[in-house]
């Protein structure tokens, strides 16, 4: 597995895990496998499935190096937004083997939710909250947390995005839809709704200080003023990476560099 998560719990304001990169050609390659659409097939990995990946299309290969490049005369924060978010993606993989999780976004700073996956019960039939994803690639994580986190938050909880949320959440249903044929989607999507089963998940790239506790935990104050209740509604996720915009750099085109392989093997 690429990368290796490590249980954390703040008490009451929060939990979450530490990520680390256990194999950074790995983390690229799967990257470069979301960038190129191929979602479904980095799950089974993910999930243990042995599977053979799909052809690389010269065409599709030139969409996903696009994705993977900041444009000329531009900074690099679009990019590696996306980046960050591609890796989010694959550490909720990594923490629930099989779960329903949404594809990535497959464009530049889209405006919707950075990502959404699907709590179920024990039973793996019912729908008991969905978890909604804040994902920054930051040099700045606390101030970014106290501002543009806790504002998205605060306006979920307020009910501001509710004409957005309902129908996201209700297309991740129907697309899982085979899976949970059971599911009465329409009851999952009311449930949404209630406050207690809109779960929160934030993610950012932190300081190698960062790994001391307190410290940690310093970066998510507040969260359980933004975001009241059972601190299972509060998710942190951090991972340490010095420099970041020199290394979203060099793990693009390393990511970009597998592309051209496959896509020469076709």
């Amino acid at each position: 597995m690429p990368l290796t998560l490590i249980p954390i719990s703040h008490g009451t304001l929060c939990h979450g895990s530490r990520w680390t990169i256990a194999d950074e050609d790995d983390l690229a390659g799967k990257v470069a496998r979301l960038a190129l659409g191929q979602a479904r097939h980095v799950a089974a990995i993910l999930a243990g499935v042995d599977k053979r990946p799909p052809a690389t299309r010269a065409d599709t290969a030139a969409g996903a190096i696009r994705l993977l490049t900041v444009p000329k005369d531009k900074p690099p924060y679009h990019r590696d937004g996306w980046v960050f978010q591609a890796i989010s993606w694959i550490a909720a993989h990594r923490a629930e083997a099989g779960a329903v999780i949404r594809a990535p976004h497959m464009i530049h700073a889209h405006k919707g939710f950075d990502g959404f996956q699907l709590k179920l019960d024990e039973s793996g039939k019912t729908i008991t909250a969905v978890i909604i994803f804040e994902d920054k690639a930051t040099e700045n994580p606390r101030s970014t947390i106290a501002g543009d986190v806790w504002k998205g938050i605060r306006d979920l909880e307020s009910g501001l995005r509710m004409n957005e949320l309902i129908p996201e959440a209700g297309g991740l249903l129907e697309a899982h839809q085979q899976r949970l044929p059971e599911l009465d989607i329409d009851g999952a999507v009311e449930r949404i709704a209630w406050e207690e089963a809109r779960h929160f998940r934030v993610a950012v790239t932190a300081d190698t200080a960062h790994d001391d506790d307190d410290l940690r935990a310093a970066l998510f104050k507040g969260f359980d003023d933004v975001a009241p209740g059972l601190a299972a509604r509060r998710q942190a996720e951090t991972i340490a990476i010095p420099k970041l915009r020199d290394w979203m750099k060099v793990f693009s085109a390393n990511a970009i560099k597998q592309i051209e392989v496959w896509r020469d093997d076709v």
